[in-house]
């Protein structure tokens, strides 16, 4: 217990004075020095960046989001392994940002979590946010149900998906056509 504490805390004296601190043996404190952001220098934002504990790099991301390149970008998402948090559905891309054409890169990724990215390009290609609305992957389907550019004849193929997230965030969408909300008012009885 006393180690999943050390593993969680964060040093305010730390954070007053982050650069000696990015090298220590202990995790708590790399973390403590991340979590100061601007406050470091370039080279030790790489350093913590690539840490050898996920929680470090993670720190280091949230904290200083605008300081991570594409690549550090990428490679902490693909890292990431959404059992390590249990308590809340984040990740790293929930903080970081990846320049248009990574993001389409992503449209045909073998990982659907990478693929549920996507659809964060808001002009995504409507032939590449069709293609996504008819992938294997629920997840893949609920990212791009709400994507501005996607074809209304795939926003309506959605209405009838197997995955109710999904069929919900497609109705939500405002390119839904007025006839479609209405039909689904009065299934819905209102």
């Amino acid at each position: 217990m006393a180690a999943g504490e050390l593993r969680m805390l964060r040093l305010d004296w730390v954070r007053a004075d982050p650069a000696p601190h990015v090298d220590s043996p202990y995790p708590c404190f790399r973390a403590s020095a991340a979590s100061s952001g601007e406050a470091l220098p370039a080279e030790a934002v790489a350093r913590l960046l690539a840490d050898v504990e996920h929680d470090v790099r993670w720190v280091m991301a949230e904290h200083a989001p605008h300081l991570v390149d594409a690549a550090a970008a990428e490679r902490l998402e693909r890292e990431f392994d959404p059992a390590d948090t249990k308590f809340s559905p984040w990740r790293p891309a929930d903080v970081l940002t990846f320049p248009a054409e990574v993001l389409r890169r992503f449209a045909a990724d073998e990982d659907p979590r990478m693929r549920c990215l996507a659809p964060r390009d808001p002009d995504l290609p409507a032939e590449v946010a069709a293609r996504l609305a008819t992938d294997p992957d629920a997840a893949v389907r609920c990212a791009v149900a709400g994507h501005r550019d996607l074809p209304v004849e795939a926003l309506l193929a959605l209405l009838d998906d197997s995955d109710r997230a999904t069929v919900e965030r497609a109705a939500r969408s405002p390119r839904l056509p007025v006839e479609q909300r209405e039909r689904l008012l009065r299934l819905a009885g209102l």
